[in-house]
């Protein structure tokens, strides 16, 4: 008897587990990754299908000086499917961040989303893996 309560804890406490990480899987948690001039964060307001916006927030790498930035766009792609949305030019907002509105998800499923970052002298791209839940 004292096995099985332990053994029923341990799939609780696994279970429990399972679904704080599945929750935090599919929230808009921000995730950054670099490119040669940037550290570029991507936040999406939702990870499930349907159309939604995304915030992008571009930092500077330290000792990096690149050019003003001209514009930003984004680009959702499901690579497994030969699947890709349309590109979203994203619009800058006050406070430096850019905001790309109406990003679709057709499908659940791993996504590639490329961050297309424009100066006059250099395209930069940010890539990120998401899942997108139904």
């Amino acid at each position: 008897m004292i096995h099985r309560l332990s053994r029923r804890r341990t799939f609780i406490a696994l279970t429990l587990i399972a679904t704080l990480i599945l929750a935090a899987c599919a929230s808009g948690g921000p995730s950054t990754v670099q490119t040669l001039s940037y550290n570029v964060t991507l936040t999406l307001d939702e990870r499930r299908v349907g159309e939604y916006p995304a915030i992008i927030t571009i930092e500077r790498r330290e000792g990096m000086q690149p050019g003003p930035i001209e514009s930003v766009s984004v680009v959702p792609m499901m690579r497994q499917h030969g699947m890709a949305s349309p590109e979203v030019v994203a619009q800058p907002l006050p406070d430096g961040r850019y905001r790309a509105e109406g990003l679709l998800f057709s499908m659940d499923g791993d996504w590639q989303i490329e961050v297309y970052i424009d100066r006059s002298d250099a395209r930069e791209i940010a890539t990120f893996q998401v899942r997108i839940w139904p």
